[in-house]
């Protein structure tokens, strides 16, 4: 029994040759050691898809200890919550991201869907309103992928679109903050500038919520009450603030390299065209081949063993799901993207019993995992339908980049 991985020769998780390629560490941490000490990242990293899949239902593995650097930016957020407390404050949101309450927000997608490619949104560098249209060449990722899930969330909340830059400078340097592992201080200073200014924005919203409320999130957070207790501003602005992110930034993502895919492969596209099932199994592939959120920290409350290996109590333990994703033990051909897999079942690729970890799993399993379903199958059916030459602009396919949110950087495609 040891309480560190016997591999020297791997490189330091946060260094420039895993950033370049992260997927190539991983195939050397699932093979040489798979419960790895990081010296330089200060914690273990788990990679093999059986030891994340029990670290997600094992207790031990805390969100309450590790995800305090969220709090900077988020307040004390559901994502730091275990037990009882999780259960409570997660319940006051739960009926609208499903059900009745979700299928309520399906045609506020739809409108956002058409509002972004029909008129086009206001470009915040030249103010100039321009419209999707055959032929055209954009950037999908900046210009729609982006904007959707921004748009649908405010919407949901109550908030006007003509702050939809505000929203959009501040939940990007809040994402810029969360996935900043080396800790970089001008990211975290802009990080927390961003929450200070959010916030400052909301707190008058939440007071007139409160006097005269509507059907929006913020109207029903004000309203709720848990043991007979209603929240208090700030956790009203903690709710808001990991909604607008949750929100946005993987929806966006998932989004675009979904697309990228079935481009890099003229014949999925074909193949999407003509059947809408496949499209959506395409979608429920790229969660586990690219998922937008590679990873998820926790600190562990007591000693624990793991592939022969004890972690100490108190460790930090990343959990790292773009690597379990791709784990040969549990999917063959692993790093082919292959939508017709028969060893990924796609009915549970947004719930929270589902084989890949793209949205977490267990406890934790996102809880916006549903409406971004909708999100991804309204717009990309809409794409299809409105756009069936689309091609990468050129020919030239994306970068990717990222290591705790991946994604392509951009997406040029002629429409």
């Amino acid at each position: 029994m040891t309480s560190t991985s016997t591999s020297t020769t791997l490189p330091a998780f946060l260094g420039p040759e895993v950033a370049a390629d992260p997927y190539a560490f991983y195939r050397r941490l699932r093979a040489e050691a798979p419960v790895h000490w990081d010296q330089n990242f200060g914690g273990f990293l788990l990679s093999r898809h059986a030891d994340v899949g029990a670290a997600y239902r094992n207790s031990v593995f805390s969100t309450q200890n590790y995800e305090v650097h969220l709090e900077p930016v988020f307040g004390r957020s559901l994502l730091q919550m275990d037990g009882s407390e999780h259960s409570r404050k997660r319940g006051l949101v739960t009926p609208h991201f499903r059900g009745k309450g979700l299928e309520s927000w399906l045609p506020v997608i739809a409108r956002n869907v058409n509002l972004i490619l029909d008129r086009s949104v206001q470009n915040a560098t030249d103010m100039l309103v321009s419209g999707f249209r055959p032929g055209k060449t954009v950037d999908l990722l900046g210009e729609f992928a982006y904007y959707l899930p921004v748009y649908v969330i405010t919407d949901m909340l109550g908030l006007p679109h003509s702050d939809y830059d505000r929203f959009l400078g501040w939940y990007t340097a809040q994402v810029n903050f969360l996935g900043n592992l080396g800790r970089d201080p001008g990211i975290d200073a802009l990080g927390r500038q961003a929450t200070a200014e959010l916030w400052e924005y909301l707190t008058p919203v939440i007071q007139e919520r409160r006097r005269n409320p509507g059907e929006d999130l913020i109207s029903a957070l004000v309203t709720a009450e848990i043991d007979g207790e209603s929240l208090d501003d700030a956790e009203v602005r903690t709710h808001i603030t990991q909604l607008l992110n949750a929100g946005s930034e993987t929806t966006g993502k998932t989004l675009a390299s979904a697309v990228t895919h079935l481009l890099t492969e003229r014949e999925l596209f074909e193949r999407a065209l003509s059947d809408r099932d496949y499209l959506m199994a395409a979608v429920s592939e790229t969660l586990r081949f690219t998922p937008p959120s590679q990873m998820n920290g926790r600190k562990v409350t007591e000693d624990v063993e793991i592939e022969g290996v004890t972690i100490p109590k108190g460790s930090v333990v990343m959990l790292l799901i773009a690597s379990a994703n791709r784990d040969e033990r549990r999917f063959a051909n692993s790093e082919t993207f292959d939508p017709d897999r028969s060893d990924l079942d796609h009915s549970k690729a947004f719930a929270a019993s589902g084989e890949h970890f793209a949205f977490g799993f267990g406890r934790h399993f996102c809880l916006g995992a549903m409406l971004a379903r909708g999100e991804l199958q309204i717009a990309l059916n809409t794409l299809l339908d409105k756009f069936p030459d689309m091609q990468f602009a050129d020919g030239v396919a994306p970068r990717w980049a990222g290591l705790k949110m991946r994604s392509v950087e951009s997406l040029p495609v002629t429409l």
